[in-house]
């Protein structure tokens, strides 16, 4: 294939932002519309998360608030509708494609920031993360304000510049504690720069992370309060004292991130940043930025345990990147060749079904990436009319994923669903906020995918089969539950639920 003729070279050149700005708009379009027409319900997370939102804190069972904030925000102002729920992503990816356009074009001029923008919108992490809500996309937003805040003020030293830089790392903090990797990008960068030595002498640079560290101060009080529950599921979820040393899970990490960024332009980076010597400041800059969380993802993978995705906002740096390497050659022709393979991996995920169809593949509970979120809301209408006749009981379960799913899509929603928990272990928010325990509730409709017909009569005075329901997915899978009505709790005979 030849390279971009000098009429397209121009024709991106002459207004590179509105052509990134056009690309974000209809990507904005097309994946509202995929999620809508779908439609893509919400994962049983986004529900949880939707139930930590009806009452705003400092801090949540797993997660620092602001996911539970950002949800509280869009379902105050559109409603519960699926797509209100989830609307916070779409556009939190949409402002941070728009950061890392700005931040390569002071970086490196127009061609990078189009390249850059444009890898960042088209990167099937993001076009996977911009369906569902969840903590990645605070977190990437406020990783690429605070970064690009930092780049002006270590540029103007201006105070106004700091104040925007710490704002956003507290922001980001209160968004995911993978934050507190960022400065490792400030100090890698002075390890290997003057310039970046420049920086970390600048006393306004640590007043400002001072700064940043300020706004965990309610979050980490409102753990004290709780024993500390959130870092205690953040240990548990690396498993990191039951693990033992695995290549193999390194190797299968470092396959997916050419699923999170994109095969094409993966490789095009790493091979690129091989060959380049000596590095020029900027390429230091943002290796560093990419570096410091990639390496200790990478370390989590071999010791433990680490989802492909964790990695994300590694990819900022590598999008600005990528972005400053394509800078450098003439023509388009690479980046569009990346751009198609990523869009083409978002197509065949986004109509996942229309393409099996079309190709007469059966879809298997194996082999559907949406098996996990698809039929629950018909599957929960099955248990409505038990619902309507017992208006009165309160909605219980052993199950986080039930009581999120049920207390969306019942009617009336019930976002404090009871739990059931016979120990003293506290495994989610239900089970820290409303254990069955310390309910003032009498009596419940108990629903559960496990047979614990036995352990309820050992709780309850008075407990009445009311159904079973099943909604058969796939020709090797069906959801099923059984809907209990329960009431006189005797407390619990062996165990003590603290």
């Amino acid at each position: 294939m030849s390279a971009a003729s000098p009429e397209s070279s121009k024709l991106f050149t002459a207004y590179p932002f509105r052509w990134f700005l056009a690309l974000l708009a209809v990507l904005f379009i097309y994946r509202g519309w995929v999620v809508i027409d779908s439609p893509i319900t919400l994962f049983y997370d986004e529900a949880y998360y939707l139930g930590w939102a009806q009452t705003p804190d400092w801090g949540y069972y797993s997660k620092p608030p602001m996911v539970g904030w950002l949800i509280a925000l869009t379902t105050s102002i559109f409603g519960n509708a699926e797509w209100a729920v989830k609307l916070a992503a779409p556009v939190l990816y949409s402002s941070a494609a728009v950061l890392i356009y700005r931040t390569a074009d002071f970086l490196a001029g127009a061609k990078a920031a189009l390249s850059a923008g444009a890898i960042f919108l088209l990167m099937p992490l993001v076009g996977f993360n911009s369906l569902f809500i969840t903590t990645d996309a605070p977190l990437i937003f406020f990783w690429c304000l605070c970064f690009y805040a930092f780049l002006q003020a270590k540029t103007h030293n201006n105070w106004a510049w700091w104040l925007l830089a710490g704002v956003a790392g507290g922001l980001g903090l209160l968004s995911k504690y993978t934050f507190v990797l960022l400065p490792a990008t400030f100090l890698l960068y002075g390890a290997i720069s003057p310039v970046g030595r420049q920086l970390l002498l600048n006393p306004r640079f640590w007043i400002t992370c001072l700064l940043a560290l300020s706004f965990l101060l309610p979050n980490l009080y409102w753990n004290y309060q709780h024993d500390f529950i959130s870092f205690q599921h953040t240990a548990e979820i690396s498993h990191q004292t039951s693990s033992s040393l695995s290549f193999s899970r390194l190797v299968e990490f470092w396959g997916g991130q050419l699923f999170v960024f994109g095969p094409v332009l993966l490789i095009y980076m790493v091979i690129r940043g091989l060959k380049r010597q000596p590095r020029s400041d900027t390429e230091k800059l943002l290796w560093s930025l990419f570096w410091p969380t990639f390496a200790v993802l990478s370390i989590q993978a071999l010791m433990a345990r680490a989802n492909v995705n964790w990695a994300g906002p590694a990819y900022i740096g590598a999008s600005l990147l990528t972005g400053y390497y394509l800078s450098q050659i003439k023509g388009y022709r690479i980046l569009i060749i990346g751009l198609l393979a990523n869009f083409l991996l978002a197509v065949s995920f986004y109509h996942y079904a229309a393409v099996t169809d079309a190709l007469g593949i059966e879809r298997k509970h194996g082999t559907d990436p949406y098996k996990r979120l698809l039929g629950w809301p018909e599957f929960v209408n099955k248990f409505q009319p038990w619902f309507d006749q017992n208006p009165d009981y309160k909605l219980a379960s052993d199950s986080r994923k039930l009581l999120a799913y049920f207390g969306y899509y019942i009617s009336p929603q019930d976002f404090k669903g009871v739990a059931l928990s016979d120990d003293s272990y506290i495994e989610d928010h239900y089970e820290l906020k409303y254990p069955l325990s310390k309910s003032t509730e009498k009596q419940f409709l108990f629903v559960t995918e496990e047979d614990i017909e036995v352990k309820l009569n050992s709780y309850f005075s008075e407990v009445t089969l009311l159904t079973e329901q099943k909604l058969q997915l796939y020709s090797n899978f069906a959801r099923s539950a059984k809907l209990y009505k329960v009431s006189g709790f005797k407390g619990f005979s062996s165990k003590v639920e603290q």
